[in-house]
């Protein structure tokens, strides 16, 4: 699938994957063969499909990916459909292969051993049937389709609307009621009493209207519980993978939207070389690899043997209610980039969005989605309620380190040991400050948790860290955050020893490395000046080589943790006669070192969480540089990539709507739908930025370097905890304008405290503009 041709690559990609890459490039080829024109001369025709290339299809084996081998079948996965149906949308096969070979199907694989039955995989598998799926009436859903018992079974009354396929399908499965109870039924085209009405699409296809007057169909196919759940499964998937049709329509149409825009020159430039067009474009591709990490989480659930049916719909709701909304916003922003002629039928760009548009309409809209998104929270425990009912390994509860492998548990058994032992151990009173501690608050904390050995989740055991998988790293992180443990002065454990594993002599790491791991000494970052904020390059303190020591002149801001630390890395000047990059040398500094003084610097919140910090004369010992001389910016993108990870983190966003949930709760502002609206959108965000996250942290994990596509991530969770502060201060009424930590049904919240702390997020480690530059340049290669 898409996931996997984003982060690996064909030297180190597993079986499945090289299964996926093949199948992707034959489709590639397919598609292009058969161009974007086939499906515009198709519009507005009956029955809306080329039969020659239906067969082709079929001869391919893709029609037939999710029946059984026992029925002509491949017996593949919802993977391997989705790569399938990604690349046919990107010329836009008008072609039913979602509603025949997934939604009807999925159906007939729950239906029990009959001649129906295999008949009809067998024909699906075989292109000579396809089948449409009838379920409902003008609303998601509901049936609307009565069967009373006759003698000849049961006869079908009632109607059926936006039914797809239509016009081309040789048999239905229709959903009807029987005293109350679901039931499906199998009705042939030509039936007699069978009445199809063509429903014209904005895209030039065609659904259709089924009138069933008394229509004889015998026995049903299923009927009861069984009908429901085979329904709701088959539903399900199809959602899924019309989200994979909908993600192939909106790479397409992003990468013909970059293409024009590097070529279209106005006042005497291309248009992609303009800033404010730059940033739109990077916000909509910011939404395709949103999209991209909700449909692989999708592909994943559907394809999973341990998923339960709750998990499936979330799942699906999830994806239709991202990728349909940057499908739309992609294809609606596109045409308003190309201009003019991104009006005119002629050009190909409006084609997109009218599919989009259709796609979106089916098997229920992103906003449907969203609030079944919401209704289904509580079902299957979203927010991770269960580690409340797991019993806890005796090993979590312990507060001396254990030689273990955290690993080893399950995500359910990690996940409860963790909230376990830090609700027992973290001190009520520093619970959910919204801010970051400092030195003295935390000191006494710090000393337990390194006692337990989990200070550095994500280092390496033989550096004294807890050894942690990417995922268990992200529980880790969700459960400090649910008992609201503040994010203490950590740049030593999640940037500069990351970096000095990398980059620093073994003198060094044996220096250094083991007093960050006991908490002995606190670090922070000289990066910043006043004069080269994100513009690193830019930076003027010097460091001249005299004799065995470096003297350091000049000054640093915005040093989170600058008056609280012990160390210091930063970057100096080392050589004036080179290019900026090339001149940069990257250096360990004592911070009791003679002639460093600090300034702590109030924030808008009225908290001294960094300093100004400045250099007059100070002289370090030679060895105290990382990496070669002159070398530094070398060493320093490495670093700024431990760096834009951490600050991509959820978990401020993910605090902040924690404090939302509690706040609605206590004032009973939760039951109401439009504030569950807000709600659900900022909750469905996190779940994307999460999984973006994890997919990071996966390939840093490899050993890969992220490139300047890691950027996205310090710029979505900046967006959505702005949202997540500004819904808690809107939710909380007049305590809104209230600072300091405020009472709610026995929570102690700080209301004001997310809001104003977002501001941080969005500056610190480069602005999110200046990332929105980066991504413009580097990954989208705009002029």
């Amino acid at each position: 699938m898409s996931t996997a041709a984003t982060i690996k690559s064909p030297q180190n990609e597993s079986g499945d994957e090289e299964i996926l890459r093949l199948l992707r490039e034959a489709v590639s080829a397919f598609s292009a063969s058969v161009g974007v024109e086939r499906a515009r001369g198709l519009r507005g025709t009956r029955p809306g499909l080329d039969e020659t290339v239906w067969n082709q299809m079929a001869e391919n084996g893709w029609l037939g990916i999710l029946v059984p081998e026992e029925f002509g079948g491949l017996g593949l996965g919802f993977a391997e459909m989705g790569v399938v149906t990604e690349e046919l949308a990107r010329v836009l096969s008008p072609e039913p292969i979602v509603g025949s070979s997934v939604l009807s199907a999925i159906l007939l694989r729950h239906v029990t051993e009959s001649e129906t039955k295999t008949r009809l995989l067998e024909g699906i598998a075989g292109g000579e049937a396809i089948v449409g799926t009838a379920f409902s009436e003008r609303s998601f859903g509901e049936a609307r389709v009565s069967a009373i018992a006759s003698d000849a079974g049961h006869t079908l009354r009632g109607t059926c609307h936006n039914v797809f396929p239509a016009l081309c399908a040789t048999d239905f499965i229709v959903a009807a009621d029987i005293d109350g109870e679901r039931a499906l039924f199998h009705v042939a085209a030509n039936a007699t009493g069978l009445i199809i009405e063509e429903t014209p699409r904005t895209d030039g296809t065609f659904a259709g209207k089924l009138v069933l007057d008394g229509i004889e169909a015998g026995a049903p196919l299923l009927k009861g519980a069984a009908a429901e759940a085979a329904l709701q499964h088959a539903q399900d998937a199809a959602t899924v993978i019309t989200c994979s049709e909908l993600f192939g329509i909106m790479q397409e149409t992003l990468e013909r939207t970059l293409d024009y825009m590097r070529t279209r020159v106005q006042f005497d430039k291309p248009i992609g070389s303009f800033q404010a067009l730059q940033h739109r474009a990077v916000d909509l591709w910011i939404e395709k690899e949103l999209s991209l990490c909700a449909l692989g989480d999708a592909l994943k659930t559907l394809d999973s043997g341990n998923s339960t049916p709750a998990q499936v719909r979330v799942a699906a709701s999830r994806a239709k209610a991202r990728i349909g909304t940057a499908a739309h916003s992609i294809g609606r922003e596109a045409i308003s980039l190309h201009g003019a002629i991104g009006v005119t039928d002629e050009y190909d760009i409006g084609l997109f969005l009218r599919r989009s548009v259709v796609l979106n309409a089916w098997l229920g809209t992103p906003d449907l989605h969203r609030r079944r998104y919401g209704m289904l929270r509580n079902e299957i425990e979203l927010d991770n309620t269960s580690h409340l009912n797991v019993e806890v390994p005796e090993v979590f509860l312990q507060d001396e380190r254990a030689d273990i492998d955290w690993n080893r548990f399950s995500d359910e058994e990690f996940r409860a040991g963790v909230f376990a032992w830090l609700d027992k151990a973290y001190p009520q009173e520093m619970r959910h400050t919204g801010r970051r501690g400092s030195a003295d608050e935390m000191h006494d904390w710090m000393k337990v948790i390194g006692k337990k050995g989990w200070i550095a989740p994500a280092w390496p055991v033989e550096w004294g860290g807890m050894g942690l998988s990417p995922g268990k790293q992200i529980i880790f992180i969700e459960e400090r955050e649910r008992v609201g443990v503040m994010r203490n002065p950590d740049m030593g454990v999640v940037m500069f020893g990351p970096m000095l594993m990398r980059w620093g002599t073994e003198a060094q790491k044996q220096r250094y490395l083991p007093r960050i791991i006991e908490n002995e000494e606190i670090w922070c970052q000289g990066y910043s000046e006043p004069n080269a904020g994100s513009d690193l390059a830019s930076l003027r303190t010097s460091a001249v080589l005299e004799g065995d020591h470096w003297v350091i002149n000049g000054s640093k801001i915005w040093t989170s943790s600058g008056h609280w630390a012990d160390h210091m890395f930063l970057l100096a000047r080392t050589d004036k006669t080179v290019k900026k990059q090339a001149g940069i040398s990257f250096f360990i500094l004592d911070m009791n070192t003679p002639g460093v003084s600090v300034r702590p610097i109030e924030n808008i919140a009225g908290h001294e969480e960094f300093a100004e910090v400045f250099f007059e004369d100070v002289r370090i010992p030679k060895d105290n540089i990382v990496g070669e001389v002159n070398n530094g910016w070398t060493v320093a993108k490495s670093l700024l990539g431990f760096e834009r990870l951490n600050s991509g983190s959820p978990r401020t966003a993910r605090a902040a709507l924690q404090a939302v949930e509690k706040v609605a709760r206590a004032n009973g502002a939760w039951e109401d739908p439009v504030f569950q609206s807000k709600y659900n959108r900022i909750h469905l965000d996190i779940a994307d930025l999460s999984s973006a996250y994890q997919r990071f942290a996966d390939i840093i994990s490899l050993g890969d370097t992220p490139g300047a596509e890691l950027s996205q991530l310090k710029i979505v969770v900046a967006t959505v905890a702005q949202q997540a502060g500004e819904l808690l201060i809107e939710t909380a009424g007049e305590a809104g304008a209230l600072s300091g930590m405020q009472e709610f049904d026995g929570n102690e919240i700080d209301v004001t405290g997310p809001f104003y702390a977002h501001f941080t997020s969005k500056i610190a480690s480069g602005t999110n503009d200046i990332q929105r530059n980066i991504i413009a340049k580097r990954v989208l290669e705009l002029p």
